[in-house]
């Protein structure tokens, strides 16, 4: 191999992970023939996870989308994918869609247009980050997109407290004193991370870990705490009346750093901890041995995982869990505090690079709420969907009514993928995307404080374009003259590098392409983000926000139930007879829904069984390696049951994300209590033998 025949490109991976990994592509003869971690990047430090290891083996892949593609047949699953759709070429694709959305837009206005944009790929340029499009979008003032599907309840409940989920850098964990890994499977979601929780384990600090199912991560734990599904505010409002009621507090820090400390403390008298021990249905000796370690380990350091907001009380426990940090004073020192995503540090002009001055969005739908608003919206009714970087047949809540939506056959659907997902089977126009090593991007991390620029590697197979010159075609072929609907994907990256923290640190293109990644400016270690005070109103951190109270959530943070979780009287912990919680992890074969369906992941992962606790089991006649149905009243799903002390009583748990399995047909489409979040583990099944 010569040096004139290979070299090498840093990109970095798309997927919906806090890693946020960088990566170096070897390009030989115009061939991607190798990709691994990039060895100089401090958080990824040369490893990939399992799940991306293959990327170029899925890239090749005999079933990926080349070329765009029309629907023939009635929408719905096709014995035959070739007898459904017709290939046709990018003028026609592109004419006929420009063609059917301007008559939308002139029979029922530009609000009957929604693109909807999953995290597929959560970068800036490609991906769900602005999300692509979105000059275009608000040009045109279609309905806008939230992306509610993930982490956005913990998002808004922690603003309401320290005003960001970003307080603290992930690597400083190494300095703290204890470390509590809540709601995250860090081993499988997060795995880069562990390297610097082990090196804090080494120098002394316990590892706790606060989760349902005794995941990889939990069985790695010094200290593992299971509490029922949703209760998770309850176990910290009684560590939060422990702690104070011990004077095991910072109260130099809280009278300097804080607003509103009286006023909560005396909102704890309840929560003594034999209450919050039957609450959340675990031993009060657990309770009491984690408040002592919180109060003898200093600064304590919380991870907070996307896993314990997905309920109908998730924002809410999210600003419980920001309390204790508060109360120890950690908040004020190197090694302390608490992360749920360092997205907020990248201060990258996403107003301006996605064109907010272009144009006004009439309204905003959540994504998490698609089949109400396919089935139940008017004024306008959607009458055209533009799916790009989602899979909504298998990730959305509620399955069955989804697919009803989508088999509206006045909707007209457009899905924008690699592969012929399950939402394709709905689709009226597919139409072919790049991959990550093909196309340009900019990506931030949930775990870490690096800028990541992806470069081309090679050019793209068969027919298939970027995003971006997807929409840029499409604007082209609807006469639009707007110049800034044109504009390069280079030209795209350089306007998210505007902003003053990146001119003044002289961060620009050139320098990214050059290095691939940079540390963020103004995070240069030690990295203490809130010296100079917290973001929020009182530049405080807020035990008692105003502006929560306003928004209709309280004064002071409280403990908000589940609507199904841990339903059954609090003296029956099995959950009643033939009832469970049922949890649904993250998968360690593949990221989401994500290549789910390929061959080489079916090989590799199989279909997810449900781990069954052995009492649950034996009670409800169901031995290990059973086919069983998981059903409740809005749907069901098959799995293979696998019976092992893995969960709590009345838990079932299984992994997100594989394809043909319906595993969210049981899943109500009902909002959290904060930014519309999913409410994916507030979920009651019951679980019988399969009759087929």
């Amino acid at each position: 191999m010569t040096e004139a025949s290979s070299r090498t490109v840093i990109g970095s991976c798309p997927l919906d992970c806090p890693d946020g990994c960088s990566w170096v592509v070897t390009v030989t003869e115009g061939k991607a023939v190798r990709l691994r971690g990039n060895p100089d990047h401090p958080f990824t430090a040369g490893g990939l996870c399992k799940k991306v290891n293959p990327w170029l083996e899925h890239a090749a892949d005999p079933n990926r989308l080349l070329r765009p593609l029309r629907r023939v047949a009635p929408k719905g699953p096709a014995v035959s994918f070739a007898d459904a759709f017709e290939p046709i070429s990018w003028d026609e694709a592109i004419g006929d869609m420009a063609a059917r959305l301007t008559a939308i837009i002139d029979t029922s206005g530009p609000a009957a247009i929604w693109p909807f944009a999953g995290t597929g790929n959560v970068g800036f340029v490609q991906g769900c980050g602005l999300p692509a499009g979105s000059r275009l979008w608000n040009h045109l003032g279609v309905s806008g997109h939230h992306v509610t599907i993930c982490s956005v309840s913990g998002h808004i409940g922690l603003g309401y407290s320290i005003g960001t989920g970003a307080g603290m850098d992930p690597e400083d964990v190494v300095d703290a004193g204890i470390v509590v890994i809540w709601g995250s499977n860090t081993l499988v979601a997060n795995q880069h991370w562990w390297p610097f929780v082990e090196r804090a384990r080494s120098a002394g600090a316990p590892v706790v870990v606060i989760d349902p199912v005794s995941t990889r991560t939990a069985l790695r734990a010094d200290l593992h705490l299971a509490p029922r599904p949703g209760t998770d505010a309850a176990l910290a409002l009684g560590l939060c009346r422990r702690l104070i009621a011990d004077d095991a507090i910072d109260r130099t820090f809280l009278a300097e750093h804080t607003v509103g400390f009286d006023e909560f403390a005396a909102s704890l008298d309840p929560w003594t901890i034999d209450r919050s021990a039957e609450v959340c249905g675990i031993e009060p000796d657990q309770i009491v041995e984690l408040a002592e370690l919180l109060a003898d380990r200093r600064p304590l350091a919380v991870k907070l995982g996307q896993g314990m907001q997905r309920h109908a009380g998730g924002g809410q426990a999210a600003r419980v869990i920001s309390c204790l940090p508060a109360l120890l004073g950690s908040f004020d020192r190197v090694g302390g505090g608490l992360v749920y995503s360092t997205d907020d540090p990248y201060r990258l002009n996403r107003i301006g690079a996605s064109g907010r001055r272009l144009g006004r969005r009439p309204r905003h739908l959540a994504m998490t709420n698609l089949a109400a608003n396919l089935l139940e919206l008017d004024d306008p009714p959607v009458e055209a969907l533009i799916v790009h970087g989602a899979n909504p047949v298998v990730s959305n809540p509620d399955t069955a009514r989804v697919r009803q939506g989508l088999s509206r056959t006045d909707l007209h659907t457009v899905v924008i993928d690699i592969f012929a997902t399950e939402t394709v089977d709905y689709a009226d126009m597919v139409l072919p995307s790049t991959m990550q090593h093909e196309q340009w991007e900019l990506n931030n991390s949930f775990a870490h404080l690096y800028l990541n620029l992806n470069q081309p590697a090679v050019d793209p197979p068969g027919e298939c374009l970027p995003h971006t010159e997807i929409f840029r075609r499409l604007a082209r072929a609807m006469n639009l003259a707007e110049p800034d609907l044109y504009v390069s994907d280079e030209e795209l990256i350089s306007a998210l590098l505007d902003t003053e923290p990146y001119r003044r640190a002289g961060i620009t293109l050139d320098v990214l392409k050059d290095k691939g990644w940079v540390r963020l400016p103004e995070t240069q270690s030690p990295y203490r983000p809130f010296a100079n005070g917290f973001p929020t109103v009182s530049g405080r951190f807020e035990f008692a926000s105003e502006r929560a109270e306003a928004d209709g959530h309280g004064r002071l943070p409280n403990y908000r139930p589940p609507v199904e979780a841990g339903f059954a009287p609090l003296s029956q912990p099995d959950g009643g007879l033939g009832w469970y919680d049922l949890i649904a992890n993250g998968s360690d074969g593949h990221v989401n829904s994500v290549f789910a369906g390929t061959d080489l992941v079916r090989e590799r992962s199989g279909v997810p069984p449900v781990v069954l606790h052995p009492d649950d089991a034996r009670r409800d006649g169901i031995a290990d390696g059973d086919r069983i149905e998981v059903a409740n009243e809005r749907g069901r799903f098959h799995a293979t049951a696998v019976v092992v002390a893995g969960t709590r009583r009345g838990v079932a748990a299984t992994t997100k994300g594989a394809w043909a399995m319906d595993l969210n047909a049981t899943v109500a489409e009902r909002d959290s209590d904060m930014g519309r979040g999913a409410v994916y583990h507030d979920n009651r099944v019951r679980i019988r033998t399969a009759d087929d």
